[in-house]
This record gives C-alpha cells, sequence and structure tokens, in this order.
C-alpha cells in the first residue's frame, strides 16, 4: 500500500510540474507581447517627406533624412510614392527605436509595385528592403531584413537576408509578377536566434514563408531601416504602412516566431519537469 501511495504521489507531482512548466511558457510569451511599437500609416497631407511622417504608435520616433530621398513624399491618400524617386543611388532612411535584445519582433509593410517593363536596367535593379538594424554603426549592422527586388527577366523575387557570424539567410522565391499588391514581414525571434520572412499577395487572406533563418546570437535591433535602390521613377510603387510589433500580426495565417519550435518547448518542458522530480525527492 505505502508503494502504491508512493508511486500515486510521483505521477502527481509530474503531472503538476508538467503543467506548471506549460504554463510558464504561456506566460511568459504572453507578458513579452505589448502589441504595435512603431506605426506608419502615411496618412498625413500630401507632399509630407518621409521625415516628417507621424508615427501613429504614439511614441515620438521619427524617420531621419537621406538626400537620396529627399523627392519621396505622401500623395495625400494614405501612402508614400516611392516613385518620386529617380536617382540610382541606395536611399535609406531610419526610425530609431528602443532597444531589444531579447523577445520577438514582425516589421511589416503594405505596399503596391508596378514595374515598367520599359525601363529594366538590368545593371540597376530596383529594390526595396525592410530591415531591422543593429545600431553602432547602424547602416551596416542589419540583423534581419527583407527584399523585393525586380530581376534582369522582368520577374520579382523576394529575399530574406541575415547578417553576421553565424547568420543564414531564410531564401528567396521568384514570384514572376511586375505587378502586385502586397504585405511582407519579417519576423525575428531574438531569444533563439531565428528569422522567417512571410508574404502574401491577396491582401492577408494567405501567406508564403521563406523559413529556415538564423540570426547573429549578438546582434539585437534598435532601428528599422527602410532602402529604395535605384530609379523608381518610370514605376509605381506606394507604400500604404509600415510598422513593428512585439505579436504575430496574423495569427493562424503565420507561425508564431514567438513560441519555441516543438522540440525546444519539448525539451524546456521535460527539464523543468526532470528538475521538479528532483527537487521532490531531495524533500
Amino acid at each position: 500500500m505505502k508503494g502504491l501511495l508512493s508511486n500515486r504521489l510521483r505521477r502527481r507531482v509530474r503531472g503538476k510540474a508538467l503543467a506548471t512548466a506549460v504554463a510558464m511558457i504561456a506566460l511568459a510569451t504572453a507578458n513579452a507581447q505589448a502589441g504595435v511599437l512603431e506605426d506608419f500609416q502615411f496618412s498625413d497631407p500630401s507632399g509630407t517627406a518621409i521625415e516628417a511622417a507621424a508615427n501613429d504608435a504614439g511614441t515620438g520616433h521619427l524617420w531621419d533624412v537621406d538626400v537620396d530621398l529627399v523627392d519621396v513624399k505622401t500623395n495625400g491618400s494614405g501612402q508614400l510614392n516611392a516613385s518620386l524617386k529617380s536617382n540610382l543611388e541606395f536611399g535609406t532612411t531610419y526610425v530609431d527605436t528602443d532597444d531589444f535584445a531579447t523577445g520577438s519582433l514582425y516589421g511589416v509593410v503594405e505596399l503596391s509595385f508596378a514595374f515598367d517593363a520599359g525601363s529594366l536596367d538590368a545593371a540597376e535593379n530596383e529594390e526595396i528592403r525592410l530591415s531591422l538594424i543593429q545600431f553602432d554603426p547602424r547602416s551596416t549592422f542589419v540583423t534581419s531584413e527583407f527584399e523585393i527586388q525586380r530581376e534582369d527577366d522582368n520577374t520579382v523575387t523576394i529575399f530574406g537576408n541575415a547578417v553576421g557570424t553565424g547568420s543564414v539567410d531564410p531564401g528567396s522565391a521568384t514570384i514572376g509578377l511586375t505587378q502586385a499588391s502586397m504585405i511582407a514581414i519579417i519576423a525575428a525571434n531574438l531569444d533563439n536566434d531565428r528569422t522567417e520572412v512571410h508574404y502574401s499577395l491577396d491582401g492577408g487572406a494567405s501567406f508564403a514563408t521563406l523559413s529556415g533563418g538564423v540570426l547573429d546570437p549578438g546582434r539585437g535591433v534598435n532601428s528599422i531601416r527602410l532602402t529604395l535602390n535605384n530609379d523608381l521613377s518610370q514605376d509605381s510603387v506606394l507604400i500604404d504602412r509600415i510598422y513593428l510589433t512585439d505579436m504575430n500580426p496574423y495569427p493562424g495565417l503565420i507561425p508564431d516566431i514567438s513560441v519555441p519550435e516543438p522540440a525546444t518547448a519539448l525539451l524546456a518542458v521535460l527539464g523543468m519537469t526532470g528538475l521538479a522530480c528532483a527537487a521532490r525527492r531531495r524533500r
């Protein structure tokens, strides 16, 4: 009888420890979520320069000025008109954020593009990028980014890029279109150094995912960078919104990068269960 009671007690302790471990993981995930951190909806009056565009998240963080993007302004219809860029330079603008060394982040851009087939310059392909940057120096310390590039054959490729020691790019996909409305997301988990790219061509009804990306574990995020490269003046490139969030912007449609991969989560639960059982045996 004593042995039976002891076995029952051990099973009860193990079950309790397992439930506690699962609850702690869920609580940690929930506590890490705060919502939209930076938000540019470009609903400013027509002719507003990038650096004067309102941050609808209310943080007061604004884009800085780049001489190569001085002609790029809002159109008064809730969009930033990137087609006003008529030079061949690698134009960049940054908005400094809070410092992020842990947790999960999603950088999101909503845009439409129509690349003009007659203005293709294979030596100067158009590019649009959204990057999560480690400050110091922020211009070169990319943590993770996605890139839209018009190719020599007049198709468009979506890239995922990770930079730094031990980093691995999420990959790329050629969508075969030169005209589309797109939602593109760069997702980064700074705790387990994962990064993914997601994109939708149907208004967010469904997404494709580029996975397998690995971050440099020594890099965090201190700013967002928007890049418009080469001459876009013969094209139509309109940006509706850029925002940064630490919550999955499309739950159920894209993977939640803040949730550990199944194998990692199982190891964490088993480890915590083992610790709880060991502590019980010592008592």
